[in-house]
């Protein structure tokens, strides 16, 4: 038997293949451009995969504050505290919520441990804002706050999850 003989799809096929499956999708696009070809990219779907994980990840912290506050009548930190949950310079989040989280405290997926990881900030005694750096935000809003001793700068954070 000669390898000329044997039966089967070669890369070369599967190459042709998948060319003209992105041939017809790029057409689809052209005719329908409410479907956007780059949304399906090996990119595109983990960076939807991370934003995902960042919300889910915000709620958790949300609860334990919300936990917190039943427990203590106050949240975390004094009024106008704002740092990054997650930091050594200004640990008074972190101290507060590590019972919470055996685990260990949710970091951002991609930015752990850098001026984006998540952020908090208590504005009075019963309302908190957190923050996070979406790859594909939903909206172009950014947010800043005056006063912050760990800000990372203008336009970094752009979503927020607030309990007011």
């Amino acid at each position: 038997m000669s390898i000329n003989d044997q039966k089967g799809v070669g890369i070369i096929g599967i190459i042709i293949i998948a060319a003209l499956i992105y041939a017809a999708l790029t057409v689809y696009s052209y005719f329908y451009p409410s479907f956007q070809l780059a949304r399906y990219t090996p990119t595109a779907l983990l960076n939807k995969a991370q934003d995902d994980q960042r919300v889910k990840d915000l709620e958790k912290i949300a609860q334990a504050l919300d936990q917190y506050y039943d427990e203590n009548r106050e949240l975390p930190g004094q009024v106008g505290f704002c740092s990054r949950i997650v930091t050594v310079v200004y640990p008074t989040a972190k101290d507060e919520l590590s019972p919470y989280f055996p685990q260990g405290i949710p970091q951002d997926p991609e930015h752990a441990g850098t001026h984006k990881d998540y952020f908090y900030r208590r504005d009075d005694r019963d309302t908190y804002i957190l923050l996070a750096v979406l790859d594909n935000p939903q909206s172009s809003e950014t947010y800043n706050f005056e006063g912050c001793h760990d800000w990372p700068g203008d336009n970094v954070y752009n979503y927020v999850l607030t309990n007011n």
